[in-house]
Protein backbone atom coordinates (compact mmCIF):
# COMPACT_ATOMS: atom_id res chain seq x y z
CA UNK A 1 0.00 0.00 0.00
CA UNK A 2 1.16 3.34 -0.73
CA UNK A 3 -0.09 6.26 0.56
CA UNK A 4 0.08 10.11 -0.11
CA UNK A 5 0.56 12.84 2.19
CA UNK A 6 -2.41 16.18 1.84
CA UNK A 7 -2.85 19.30 3.53
CA UNK A 8 -5.73 21.53 3.88
CA UNK A 9 -7.94 18.45 4.94
CA UNK A 10 -11.79 19.32 4.20
CA UNK A 11 -13.28 20.38 8.25
CA UNK A 12 -16.36 17.54 7.98
CA UNK A 13 -14.09 15.12 6.41
CA UNK A 14 -11.43 15.20 8.85
CA UNK A 15 -13.12 15.35 12.36
CA UNK A 16 -15.29 12.48 10.94
CA UNK A 17 -12.00 10.85 10.86
CA UNK A 18 -11.25 11.31 14.37
CA UNK A 19 -14.12 10.82 16.01
CA UNK A 20 -13.80 6.99 14.76
CA UNK A 21 -10.06 7.09 16.00
CA UNK A 22 -8.86 5.35 18.88
CA UNK A 23 -6.54 7.67 20.02
CA UNK A 24 -8.90 10.80 19.48
CA UNK A 25 -8.55 14.34 21.39
CA UNK A 26 -10.44 16.90 21.70
CA UNK A 27 -6.96 18.75 20.68
CA UNK A 28 -6.76 16.77 17.87
CA UNK A 29 -9.80 18.10 16.03
CA UNK A 30 -10.28 21.23 13.39
CA UNK A 31 -11.70 23.10 16.32
CA UNK A 32 -8.29 22.98 18.11
CA UNK A 33 -6.56 25.53 15.28
CA UNK A 34 -9.19 28.44 16.05
CA UNK A 35 -8.83 27.94 19.76
CA UNK A 36 -4.81 28.17 19.66
CA UNK A 37 -5.29 31.47 17.53
CA UNK A 38 -4.01 34.33 18.09
CA UNK A 39 -0.67 32.75 19.22
CA UNK A 40 -0.50 29.80 17.11
CA UNK A 41 -1.32 29.10 13.25
CA UNK A 42 -2.77 25.80 12.33
CA UNK A 43 -3.14 23.29 9.68
CA UNK A 44 -5.13 20.36 9.06
CA UNK A 45 -2.97 17.88 7.52
CA UNK A 46 -2.96 13.95 6.56
CA UNK A 47 -2.70 10.79 4.45
CA UNK A 48 -4.51 9.41 2.00
CA UNK A 49 -4.26 5.85 0.41
CA UNK A 50 -4.10 4.44 -3.08
CA UNK A 51 -8.13 4.70 -3.20
CA UNK A 52 -8.49 8.79 -1.97
CA UNK A 53 -9.36 7.24 1.31
CA UNK A 54 -8.37 9.52 4.55
CA UNK A 55 -5.81 7.33 6.65
CA UNK A 56 -4.51 9.43 8.98
CA UNK A 57 -4.56 13.11 10.61
CA UNK A 58 -2.71 15.45 12.70
CA UNK A 59 -3.71 19.48 13.68
CA UNK A 60 -0.19 20.93 12.80
CA UNK A 61 0.20 24.06 14.81
CA UNK A 62 3.01 26.61 13.62
CA UNK A 63 4.48 29.29 16.22
CA UNK A 64 6.38 32.29 15.56
CA UNK A 65 9.16 33.32 18.53
CA UNK A 66 11.04 36.84 18.75
CA UNK A 67 13.89 35.36 20.71
CA UNK A 68 15.04 33.88 19.54
CA UNK A 69 13.86 34.46 16.43
CA UNK A 70 12.46 31.66 14.85
CA UNK A 71 9.14 29.32 14.03
CA UNK A 72 8.60 25.73 15.39
CA UNK A 73 5.89 23.41 14.55
CA UNK A 74 3.86 21.36 17.32
CA UNK A 75 1.00 18.35 17.45
CA UNK A 76 -0.54 18.77 20.85
CA UNK A 77 -1.20 14.91 21.62
CA UNK A 78 0.39 13.71 18.17
CA UNK A 79 -1.75 12.13 15.42
CA UNK A 80 -5.07 9.90 14.89
CA UNK A 81 -3.82 6.62 12.50
CA UNK A 82 -4.01 3.04 13.54
CA UNK A 83 -1.04 2.67 15.34
CA UNK A 84 -0.78 -1.23 14.24
CA UNK A 85 -0.40 -0.13 10.40
CA UNK A 86 3.32 -0.18 10.66
CA UNK A 87 3.95 1.04 6.94
CA UNK A 88 1.53 4.02 7.26
CA UNK A 89 2.78 4.60 10.62
CA UNK A 90 6.28 4.94 8.90
CA UNK A 91 4.82 6.61 6.53
CA UNK A 92 3.12 9.66 8.16
CA UNK A 93 5.71 10.72 11.21
CA UNK A 94 7.82 11.05 8.33
CA UNK A 95 6.37 12.94 5.96
CA UNK A 96 4.85 14.76 8.90
CA UNK A 97 8.38 15.67 9.95
CA UNK A 98 9.51 16.37 6.28
CA UNK A 99 6.51 19.28 5.84
CA UNK A 100 7.46 20.82 8.89
CA UNK A 101 10.98 21.26 8.01
CA UNK A 102 9.84 22.41 4.33
CA UNK A 103 7.89 25.30 6.11
CA UNK A 104 11.23 26.28 7.90
CA UNK A 105 10.51 25.10 11.22
CA UNK A 106 13.61 25.16 14.23
CA UNK A 107 11.79 21.93 15.35
CA UNK A 108 8.40 19.66 15.41
CA UNK A 109 7.62 18.55 19.05
CA UNK A 110 4.84 15.40 18.84
CA UNK A 111 3.53 14.20 22.27
CA UNK A 112 1.43 11.23 21.26
CA UNK A 113 -1.49 10.35 23.46
CA UNK A 114 -0.82 6.68 22.80
CA UNK A 115 -0.14 4.30 25.84
CA UNK A 116 3.40 2.95 26.03
CA UNK A 117 2.44 0.40 28.55
CA UNK A 118 -0.46 -1.07 30.39
CA UNK A 119 -0.58 -1.14 33.91
CA UNK A 120 -2.52 -2.15 36.94
CA UNK A 121 -5.26 0.46 38.61
CA UNK A 122 -1.91 1.28 41.44
CA UNK A 123 0.18 2.00 38.73
CA UNK A 124 2.42 -1.08 38.54
CA UNK A 125 3.18 -2.30 35.26
CA UNK A 126 1.10 -5.37 34.35
CA UNK A 127 2.87 -8.20 33.50
CA UNK A 128 2.16 -9.76 30.19
CA UNK A 129 0.16 -6.18 29.03
CA UNK A 130 0.06 -4.54 25.78
CA UNK A 131 3.40 -3.01 24.37
CA UNK A 132 3.59 0.35 22.25
CA UNK A 133 7.07 1.02 22.47
CA UNK A 134 7.43 -0.05 19.06
CA UNK A 135 5.57 3.92 18.09
CA UNK A 136 8.68 4.91 19.88
CA UNK A 137 11.59 3.16 17.94
CA UNK A 138 9.73 4.06 14.96
CA UNK A 139 9.53 7.42 15.41
CA UNK A 140 13.32 7.54 16.53
CA UNK A 141 13.83 5.73 12.95
CA UNK A 142 12.34 8.81 11.52
CA UNK A 143 14.73 11.16 13.27
CA UNK A 144 12.62 12.30 16.22
CA UNK A 145 14.59 12.27 19.72
CA UNK A 146 13.11 10.99 22.72
CA UNK A 147 12.59 13.56 25.64
CA UNK A 148 12.28 10.59 28.42
CA UNK A 149 10.16 9.50 30.45
CA UNK A 150 9.00 12.71 32.85
CA UNK A 151 6.47 12.76 35.33
CA UNK A 152 4.91 14.87 36.88
CA UNK A 153 4.18 18.37 36.18
CA UNK A 154 6.88 20.01 35.05
CA UNK A 155 9.11 19.62 32.22
CA UNK A 156 6.29 18.09 29.72
CA UNK A 157 3.72 20.31 27.83
CA UNK A 158 0.90 18.01 28.36
CA UNK A 159 0.03 15.35 30.57
CA UNK A 160 1.75 11.86 30.33
CA UNK A 161 -0.44 9.83 32.66
CA UNK A 162 -3.87 10.37 33.40
CA UNK A 163 -6.87 8.02 34.91
CA UNK A 164 -9.40 7.12 32.31
CA UNK A 165 -12.32 4.82 34.19
CA UNK A 166 -14.47 2.74 32.42
CA UNK A 167 -18.29 3.61 31.64
CA UNK A 168 -18.99 0.60 29.38
CA UNK A 169 -21.18 -1.35 32.20
CA UNK A 170 -23.75 -0.88 34.50
CA UNK A 171 -23.79 2.38 36.43
CA UNK A 172 -24.36 0.63 39.81
CA UNK A 173 -20.45 -1.34 39.10
CA UNK A 174 -18.79 1.92 38.22
CA UNK A 175 -20.55 3.31 41.40
CA UNK A 176 -19.57 0.50 43.45
CA UNK A 177 -15.57 0.63 42.42
CA UNK A 178 -15.49 4.29 43.73
CA UNK A 179 -14.12 4.51 46.95
CA UNK A 180 -16.86 6.12 49.43
CA UNK A 181 -19.50 6.78 47.05
CA UNK A 182 -22.05 6.06 48.36
CA UNK A 183 -20.76 7.68 52.09
CA UNK A 184 -19.67 11.31 49.76
CA UNK A 185 -22.96 10.82 48.17
CA UNK A 186 -25.06 11.05 51.26
CA UNK A 187 -23.18 13.46 52.98
CA UNK A 188 -23.71 15.85 50.22
CA UNK A 189 -27.74 14.95 49.41
CA UNK A 190 -28.33 15.69 53.65
CA UNK A 191 -26.51 19.23 52.94
CA UNK A 192 -27.82 19.81 50.11
CA UNK A 193 -24.87 20.30 47.86
CA UNK A 194 -26.51 20.09 43.92
CA UNK A 195 -25.45 19.74 40.99
CA UNK A 196 -27.06 21.00 37.50
CA UNK A 197 -26.34 20.96 33.74
CA UNK A 198 -25.83 24.90 32.85
CA UNK A 199 -24.69 26.98 30.06
CA UNK A 200 -22.52 29.80 28.58
CA UNK A 201 -23.94 32.15 30.76
CA UNK A 202 -22.81 30.49 33.92
CA UNK A 203 -19.04 30.06 32.88
CA UNK A 204 -18.27 32.57 35.69
CA UNK A 205 -19.03 30.31 38.19
CA UNK A 206 -15.52 28.23 36.53
CA UNK A 207 -13.70 31.30 36.00
CA UNK A 208 -14.32 32.69 40.03
CA UNK A 209 -13.49 29.63 41.38
CA UNK A 210 -10.67 29.13 39.21
CA UNK A 211 -9.87 32.89 41.14
CA UNK A 212 -9.31 31.10 44.09
CA UNK A 213 -7.18 28.39 43.37
CA UNK A 214 -5.22 30.78 41.70
CA UNK A 215 -4.66 33.19 44.85
CA UNK A 216 -4.19 30.18 47.02
CA UNK A 217 -1.67 28.17 44.82
CA UNK A 218 -0.29 31.50 42.73
CA UNK A 219 -0.80 30.84 39.29
CA UNK A 220 -1.93 33.25 36.33
CA UNK A 221 -5.91 32.65 35.74
CA UNK A 222 -7.55 32.02 32.24
CA UNK A 223 -9.75 34.63 31.36
CA UNK A 224 -13.42 34.36 31.24
CA UNK A 225 -13.25 34.60 27.31
CA UNK A 226 -10.37 31.64 27.32
CA UNK A 227 -13.67 29.57 28.66
CA UNK A 228 -16.18 31.73 26.55
CA UNK A 229 -14.61 30.67 23.27
CA UNK A 230 -13.77 26.99 24.06
CA UNK A 231 -17.71 27.02 24.64
CA UNK A 232 -18.32 29.05 21.53
CA UNK A 233 -15.87 26.05 19.24
CA UNK A 234 -16.55 22.92 21.10
CA UNK A 235 -20.40 23.90 21.45
CA UNK A 236 -21.50 20.91 20.21
CA UNK A 237 -19.37 18.71 22.40
CA UNK A 238 -19.60 20.10 25.52
CA UNK A 239 -21.08 19.28 28.82
CA UNK A 240 -21.02 21.80 31.67
CA UNK A 241 -22.03 21.77 35.34
CA UNK A 242 -22.18 24.06 38.16
CA UNK A 243 -22.42 22.95 41.92
CA UNK A 244 -23.95 24.88 44.31
CA UNK A 245 -25.29 24.69 47.91
CA UNK A 246 -27.84 26.95 50.19
CA UNK A 247 -25.68 27.12 53.33
CA UNK A 248 -28.74 28.06 56.31
CA UNK A 249 -30.78 25.03 54.54
CA UNK A 250 -27.58 22.96 54.94
CA UNK A 251 -28.07 24.15 58.45
CA UNK A 252 -31.50 23.55 58.80
CA UNK A 253 -30.88 19.70 58.07
CA UNK A 254 -28.15 19.25 60.18
CA UNK A 255 -30.33 20.67 63.03
CA UNK A 256 -32.96 17.74 62.31
CA UNK A 257 -30.14 15.19 61.29
CA UNK A 258 -28.86 16.14 65.48
CA UNK A 259 -33.09 15.76 66.31
CA UNK A 260 -33.23 12.01 64.74
CA UNK A 261 -29.94 11.28 66.47
CA UNK A 262 -30.70 12.40 70.42
CA UNK A 263 -34.45 10.24 69.16
CA UNK A 264 -32.11 7.26 68.83
CA UNK A 265 -30.12 8.12 71.77
CA UNK A 266 -33.33 8.02 74.19
CA UNK A 267 -34.79 4.60 72.85
CA UNK A 268 -31.20 2.63 72.90
CA UNK A 269 -29.84 0.58 75.44
CA UNK A 270 -26.40 0.17 74.44
CA UNK A 271 -23.71 2.45 76.01
CA UNK A 272 -21.43 2.15 72.81
CA UNK A 273 -24.01 3.22 70.67
CA UNK A 274 -25.18 6.34 72.64
CA UNK A 275 -21.61 7.33 72.47
CA UNK A 276 -21.56 6.76 68.88
CA UNK A 277 -24.55 8.69 68.41
CA UNK A 278 -23.24 11.47 70.85
CA UNK A 279 -19.97 11.55 68.79
CA UNK A 280 -22.08 12.34 65.48
CA UNK A 281 -23.79 14.61 66.98
CA UNK A 282 -20.72 16.85 68.96
CA UNK A 283 -19.55 16.57 64.75
CA UNK A 284 -22.33 18.07 63.80
CA UNK A 285 -22.59 20.89 66.23
CA UNK A 286 -19.14 21.52 64.93
CA UNK A 287 -20.08 22.16 61.85
CA UNK A 288 -23.16 24.27 62.68
CA UNK A 289 -20.93 26.09 64.01
CA UNK A 290 -18.46 26.41 61.43
CA UNK A 291 -21.43 27.42 59.35
CA UNK A 292 -22.31 30.30 61.43
CA UNK A 293 -18.52 31.32 62.36
CA UNK A 294 -17.41 31.80 58.50
CA UNK A 295 -20.40 33.66 57.86
CA UNK A 296 -22.19 30.82 55.43
CA UNK A 297 -25.71 30.88 56.79
CA UNK A 298 -27.55 32.67 54.42
CA UNK A 299 -30.64 31.70 52.66
CA UNK A 300 -29.40 31.71 49.40
CA UNK A 301 -27.67 29.72 46.68
CA UNK A 302 -24.14 29.86 46.92
CA UNK A 303 -22.21 28.16 43.39
CA UNK A 304 -19.17 26.59 44.62
CA UNK A 305 -17.56 25.66 41.39
CA UNK A 306 -17.96 24.21 37.86
CA UNK A 307 -17.06 21.47 35.66
CA UNK A 308 -16.38 21.54 31.77
CA UNK A 309 -16.17 18.53 29.93
CA UNK A 310 -16.03 17.61 26.41
CA UNK A 311 -17.37 14.37 24.74
CA UNK A 312 -16.77 13.40 21.04
CA UNK A 313 -18.65 10.17 20.61
CA UNK A 314 -17.77 7.82 23.54
CA UNK A 315 -15.06 9.74 24.97
CA UNK A 316 -15.36 12.35 27.38
CA UNK A 317 -12.49 14.42 28.69
CA UNK A 318 -12.57 16.04 31.89
CA UNK A 319 -11.33 19.59 30.15
CA UNK A 320 -11.60 22.33 33.71
CA UNK A 321 -13.08 21.25 37.22
CA UNK A 322 -12.64 24.39 39.56
CA UNK A 323 -14.21 24.39 43.40
CA UNK A 324 -13.85 26.75 45.69
CA UNK A 325 -12.83 25.05 49.34
CA UNK A 326 -15.85 25.63 51.81
CA UNK A 327 -16.22 22.92 54.57
CA UNK A 328 -14.61 19.19 54.53
CA UNK A 329 -18.13 17.54 54.47
CA UNK A 330 -19.25 19.65 51.23
CA UNK A 331 -17.58 17.65 48.86
CA UNK A 332 -18.24 19.70 46.02
CA UNK A 333 -15.94 18.04 43.51
CA UNK A 334 -16.67 14.60 44.31
CA UNK A 335 -20.65 15.51 43.58
CA UNK A 336 -19.61 17.11 40.28
CA UNK A 337 -18.02 13.84 39.03
CA UNK A 338 -21.13 11.78 40.24
CA UNK A 339 -23.63 13.77 38.99
CA UNK A 340 -21.23 14.26 35.34
CA UNK A 341 -20.69 10.53 35.16
CA UNK A 342 -24.61 9.21 35.10
CA UNK A 343 -25.36 12.19 32.97
CA UNK A 344 -23.27 10.94 30.46
CA UNK A 345 -23.20 7.54 30.43
CA UNK A 346 -26.80 8.42 29.40
CA UNK A 347 -25.58 10.46 26.78
CA UNK A 348 -23.58 7.22 25.45
CA UNK A 349 -19.97 8.05 27.20
CA UNK A 350 -18.41 4.72 27.57
CA UNK A 351 -15.04 6.18 28.79
CA UNK A 352 -14.19 9.13 31.31
CA UNK A 353 -10.81 10.53 30.89
CA UNK A 354 -9.49 12.90 34.14
CA UNK A 355 -7.31 14.75 31.62
CA UNK A 356 -3.77 14.38 33.85
CA UNK A 357 -2.03 13.12 36.71
CA UNK A 358 1.16 12.93 38.02
CA UNK A 359 2.11 9.64 37.50
CA UNK A 360 3.94 9.19 40.64
CA UNK A 361 3.48 5.28 42.14
CA UNK A 362 5.64 5.74 45.75
CA UNK A 363 4.03 6.79 48.57
CA UNK A 364 6.89 8.70 49.49
CA UNK A 365 6.88 10.42 46.26
CA UNK A 366 5.49 14.81 46.44
CA UNK A 367 3.40 14.22 44.07
CA UNK A 368 1.75 10.53 44.85
CA UNK A 369 -0.54 12.90 46.97
CA UNK A 370 -1.95 15.33 44.09
CA UNK A 371 -3.49 12.10 42.74
CA UNK A 372 -5.08 10.82 45.64
CA UNK A 373 -8.68 12.09 44.60
CA UNK A 374 -8.83 11.00 41.01
CA UNK A 375 -7.61 7.50 41.92
CA UNK A 376 -10.61 7.10 44.29
CA UNK A 377 -12.88 6.68 40.96
CA UNK A 378 -11.66 3.52 40.31
CA UNK A 379 -10.08 4.15 37.01
CA UNK A 380 -7.22 2.88 34.63
CA UNK A 381 -3.92 4.17 35.12
CA UNK A 382 -2.61 5.73 31.91
CA UNK A 383 0.95 6.01 30.64
CA UNK A 384 1.23 8.08 27.40
CA UNK A 385 4.98 7.77 25.22
CA UNK A 386 6.21 10.99 25.71
CA UNK A 387 7.54 13.91 23.91
CA UNK A 388 9.68 13.88 20.78
CA UNK A 389 11.29 16.44 18.86
CA UNK A 390 12.25 15.95 15.10
CA UNK A 391 15.13 18.77 15.63
CA UNK A 392 16.36 20.37 11.77
CA UNK A 393 18.28 23.15 13.42
CA UNK A 394 20.34 22.23 16.40
CA UNK A 395 22.16 25.30 17.22
CA UNK A 396 18.71 27.30 16.91
CA UNK A 397 17.26 24.31 19.11
CA UNK A 398 19.45 23.83 21.90
CA UNK A 399 19.34 28.33 22.36
CA UNK A 400 15.54 27.80 22.83
CA UNK A 401 15.92 24.92 24.96
CA UNK A 402 18.07 27.26 27.69
CA UNK A 403 16.27 30.50 27.08
CA UNK A 404 12.26 28.48 27.21
CA UNK A 405 13.50 27.05 30.78
CA UNK A 406 14.63 30.12 32.01
CA UNK A 407 11.61 32.16 31.05
CA UNK A 408 9.84 29.43 32.22
CA UNK A 409 10.68 29.36 35.83
CA UNK A 410 10.84 33.09 35.67
CA UNK A 411 7.56 33.06 35.09
CA UNK A 412 6.44 30.77 37.69
CA UNK A 413 8.20 32.50 40.06
CA UNK A 414 7.03 36.35 39.20
CA UNK A 415 2.99 34.64 39.18
CA UNK A 416 3.40 33.44 42.26
CA UNK A 417 4.32 36.72 43.39
CA UNK A 418 1.85 38.41 41.78
CA UNK A 419 -1.42 36.33 42.53
CA UNK A 420 -0.84 34.45 45.33
CA UNK A 421 -2.69 35.82 48.38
Amino acid sequence: MTYRFVTNVDQKRFDAFCAQCEWNHWSKSSQFIEFSKPEWKGELVGAEDESGNLAATAVLLQKNLKFPPMHFSYCQYGFNLDINNRELLAFFIKALSDYARKNGSCFLRVDPNITRLEHEKNGKVKEGGFNHEFVTEELKQAGYTHLGYNYGYSGNWMSRYTYILDLNRPLKEVRKGIKRCSQYHSKNVMRGVTVEKAGREKLSVLYDAQLELSARLGFKPKPLSYFEKMYDLYKPFVHYYVVSVNFHQAKLNLQKEIQNLQSHQAQCKDEKKIQLDQKQIDAIHKEICQIEDKGYDKDEKMYLGGKFIIQEGANVWNVNMYTKKTLTNFREAFELHYFAIEDLMNNGAKTYNFEGISGSTDPHDYYYSLDTFKKEFGGDFIEYLGEFDAVYKPSLYSLWRHTSRFYSLARRKIRSIIYRR
